[in-house]
């Protein structure tokens, strides 16, 4: 799952849960390859299954109200929020990672210190992935010289069909190329759209990291293009590496305010 190889998380989740069907773990993971996949009823009907099996289990209780909210079920509404902000609450408290998603935490009732705490817990665990890259810090040229252009990238996922570029698809080719050169990093392959091929013919640097699974590798090519100024469109949304952001390949990193 984690290599975005679906079809064959599928069948180990599927298998798993022939061997054992009362692991609730294998349930509640074939119901967020579902989710991912956009089967919203067969991921509400796993979430179930791995509550009924697992009352206490955090992740696929915050999961299924993730889903009720996507198919506009409100039933026990009010009931399911309070529970949600209560196991967020305790989870927060106890230093854990928080079940709910930061770009969920949106969605519902929770104070905006409970949201940035959620933010930072996961911003925490992608410090924590890149450990074991064992990667020295970058270093950076302190002034810009005379002459030289402004660097600035754009990593994203959704350069392609996707509300981001539907909002940010002219950016790239309106810049000064007098005093910026613009570099545009997909984290995802070509979907052969009008939306992707105008970023792409637009923008003066169009490099495609999908093929650069590996994000010690993606960061040293963004560092070796002399980025000065990287931009995450992504933030915590489908698709995002936040892990390259996390090893600082730019000296300025800013996230934009659509995602």
């Amino acid at each position: 799952k984690e290599m975005q190889d679906v079809q064959n998380a599928l069948q180990c989740y599927s298998r798993a849960i022939q061997i054992n069907p009362a692991f609730a773990d294998a349930h509640s993971n074939l119901a967020s390859i579902h989710k991912d996949s956009g089967n919203i009823p067969e991921a509400i009907a796993s979430y179930r299954t791995a509550l009924r099996l697992k009352p206490d289990f955090p992740d696929a209780y915050c999961n299924l109200a993730h889903c009720l909210q996507i198919v506009c079920d409100w039933t026990d509404y009010e009931a399911r929020m309070k529970k949600l902000v209560n196991i967020v609450a305790e989870q927060l408290e106890k230093n854990r990672l928080p079940s709910v998603h930061p770009h969920h935490s949106m969605l519902y009732p929770l104070s905006h210190s409970f949201r940035k705490a959620i933010a930072g817990r996961h911003a925490a665990l992608c410090l924590e992935k890149i450990q074991v890259l064992h990667k020295p810090s970058y270093k950076y040229v302190k002034e810009l010289a005379p002459g030289n252009r402004l660097r600035i990238g754009y990593v994203s996922s959704d350069f392609g069909n996707h509300p981001t570029s539907h909002l940010m698809q002219s950016i790239p080719g309106l810049h000064n190329r007098d005093t910026v050169e613009i570099f545009c990093y997909a984290l995802s392959p070509d979907d052969n759209t009008t939306f992707r091929s105008k970023i792409a013919r637009e923008s003066e640097h169009f490099i495609d990291l999908s093929h650069i699974p590996c994000n010690g590798k993606a960061a040293d090519k963004i560092n070796s293009d002399g980025i000065h100024i990287l931009v995450n469109m992504n933030g915590y949304t489908k698709g995002a590496r936040n892990e390259i952001f996390a090893l600082r390949p730019a000296p300025i990193q800013v996230r934009n305010k659509f995602c």
